[in-house]
Formats: structure tokens, C-alpha cells, sequence
């Protein structure tokens, strides 16, 4: 009997690696293909994610999320603990090893800001389908909101970031404006009433276009992702790197699963908050260390095999997911 279960078990992680793991790897394994080839224009590919794919894909997930104002609050609470238990583990990890003090802020983004967007959004709408999808947005807001913020004050150094400098940053974030348009539509719809769908007819051309967009998100994201990869060079193996690697995809999720029964999370929920705990390192957090440098080179080293190592520990978690935890939620 022992012997069938670990057979169904390792069927299952085969399938999970399979179907939805295997995509990802080979969407941005095309990404790193042309970036290879055709030496991509980063700056441009960033912002057709960022100024016209992810706001469509906000907008529709809003417009459409069949989740409640309940539910956003979980997922908004379950983001700020993990911010902040990622955080402190880090730190405390960080003064156990004596790590430089000048490496500490660095070591930290590399654990507390993840990739919970082009890799993220892909990686839950494959397990999850479209209610994963919706709400991983959200999850990818909150985090987002934290590279903003936390992240631009981490890659500082201490420098002295003034606050009008940090609202510039966060003012100059196109998802927020897509949520606010998501918001208004809802709002709208909810004040028209019966006369909601006539309006919306009359708004097809435009909506089709945002569905269009959106569709074109998960390969975009991921070759993206994957020509973002191929431009991190080799350096000296002079930071913790290995210690940011372990920290950000096993310390993590254990951190995760504590917050969701610390937070009474059950259900899809419960899994697709897990889930999104697993994800490698940022890559904004490696763009926000080259703005203001602070060790860009340690921040791309754990961009780079964190995100080489994740299948591995992806597979497992969102094995686990699945699987209730062993029926715990």
C-alpha cells in the first residue's frame, strides 16, 4: 500500500512539473533563445509589460474577479505578514552570519520582494485557472506596492530617499491607475443596474481590445522574464547568495503556511496564497539595486539561481498545495 501511495505521489509531482511548471520553463527558455540571438531591447520589452499588457490584465481581472472585498483583505493582510516574516528572518539570519552590514539591505530585497508577476500570474493561472489568476492580481499589487516603497528604501543603502522621491516612484505606477479604472467600472456597473449590459454593448470594441491584451500576457511576461535572465553575467561568488537562494525558496513557504493558519485561511484560498509564497527572487528587485548601487551583482546572482532552482521547489509546494497540506485546510 505504501508502495502505491509514493507511486501516486511521485505521478503527481510528475504531472504538476509536466503541465504547469514545464510551460513556464519553456516560455522563457524561448526568451532567453532571442535574447541570446537577437540581443532584445530590455527597455522596451519592460514597458509593453508594464504600460500596456499587466494594466490590461489588471483591469479585466477586476472587471471580472469573482472574489469579494473579503477576500482582498485576506490576500492584502497574508502580503504585509510575509513582507514582514520574510523580513525579520532574513535580518536575523543576516546578523547569525555576520553578513556585511553594506550586503544586508541587498540580502533582504533578495528574500522579501519575489516574482510574483511574470512568473507568478503564469505559474497560478496554469494550476488554478482564472480564480487563481484573480488572485495572484491582487497578491502581485500588494508586492508590487512593496518594491515601490520598501524596495526603493532598501536599494538606498540608507542614502536618504526622500519621501517625495519615493511617491514619485509609486505615482509613476501604472497598475494602480489600471485599479482604479477596474474599480470605477465596477462601481459604475453596480450604479446602472438593468441598464448595465446595454452600456457595456456599446463599449464591445474597446473590451475586446483589453481581452486581446490580456490574452498576450503569459507569453510576454515569460519571454521577458527569460530575456531578462540571459543578460546576468557571472561574478565572483562573494556574497551569501546561497543563503538568499534557501531563504527566499524554502524558508518562505514554511513562513507562508504559518500565516495562513495564523490568518484562518482555508480552501483555494489557502492554496493559491501558498503558492504564491514559493516564487524566485524579483527581478525589479536586481533593476532597483542597479538604479542606486547597492551590490546589483548579488541581486542578479540570486535572480538568477533562484529562479534556476525553482521548478524543484515549485513542483513540491504546489504538490502540497493541492493536496490540502494533508488535509490540513
Amino acid at each position: 500500500m505504501i508502495v502505491g501511495q509514493l507511486s501516486e505521489a511521485i505521478g503527481q509531482l510528475g504531472h504538476i512539473f509536466f503541465y504547469i511548471v514545464l510551460p513556464i520553463l519553456l516560455m522563457a527558455g524561448i526568451g532567453w533563445f532571442l535574447q541570446k540571438k537577437f540581443s532584445l531591447d530590455m527597455t522596451t520589452l519592460r514597458r509593453l509589460n508594464f504600460y500596456f499588457v499587466i494594466p490590461c490584465l489588471i483591469y479585466h481581472s477586476i472587471v471580472t474577479a469573482k472574489i469579494t472585498a473579503g477576500h482582498i483583505s485576506q490576500i492584502a493582510a497574508f502580503a504585509a505578514a510575509m513582507l514582514v516574516g520574510n523580513g525579520l528572518i532574513t535580518y536575523l539570519v543576516a546578523r547569525l552570519r555576520a553578513v556585511k552590514s553594506d550586503q544586508r539591505n541587498t540580502m533582504l530585497m533578495t528574500t522579501m520582494l519575489h516574482n510574483s508577476g511574470n512568473y507568478g500570474l503564469p505559474l497560478q493561472e496554469l494550476a488554478y485557472g482564472p480564480v487563481g489568476l484573480s488572485l495572484q492580481v491582487f497578491y502581485m499589487l500588494a508586492q508590487n506596492l512593496a518594491h515601490f516603497t520598501v524596495g526603493v528604501l532598501l536599494a538606498a543603502g540608507g542614502r536618504g530617499v526622500r519621501t517625495k522621491q519615493t511617491l514619485a516612484h509609486i505615482a509613476k505606477f501604472p497598475p494602480l491607475y489600471a485599479i482604479a479604472a477596474g474599480l470605477v467600472t465596477v462601481l459604475l456597473g453596480g450604479a446602472l443596474g438593468d441598464q448595465a449590459p446595454s452600456a457595456a454593448a456599446k463599449l464591445e470594441p474597446f473590451w475586446r481590445v483589453v481581452v486581446f491584451i490580456r490574452g498576450a500576457f503569459v507569453p510576454v511576461a515569460l519571454c521577458t522574464l527569460g530575456a531578462q535572465l540571459a543578460l546576468l553575467g557571472r561574478t565572483a561568488n562573494k556574497y551569501p547568495v546561497t543563503v538568499s537562494v534557501l531563504l527566499r525558496l524554502l524558508v518562505a513557504p514554511m513562513i507562508g503556511l504559518c500565516v495562513i493558519y495564523a490568518l484562518g485561511l482555508r480552501g483555494l484560498m489557502a492554496q493559491v496564497m501558498l503558492v504564491a509564497s514559493c516564487t524566485p527572487t524579483s527581478v525589479n528587485s536586481m533593476l532597483l539595486c542597479l538604479e542606486f548601487d547597492n551590490h546589483p551583482d548579488y541581486a542578479a546572482r540570486a535572480v538568477f539561481y533562484s529562479t534556476l532552482f525553482s521548478p524543484i521547489t515549485v513542483t513540491l509546494v504546489i504538490f502540497l498545495a493541492q493536496s490540502g497540506f494533508g488535509g490540513a485546510f
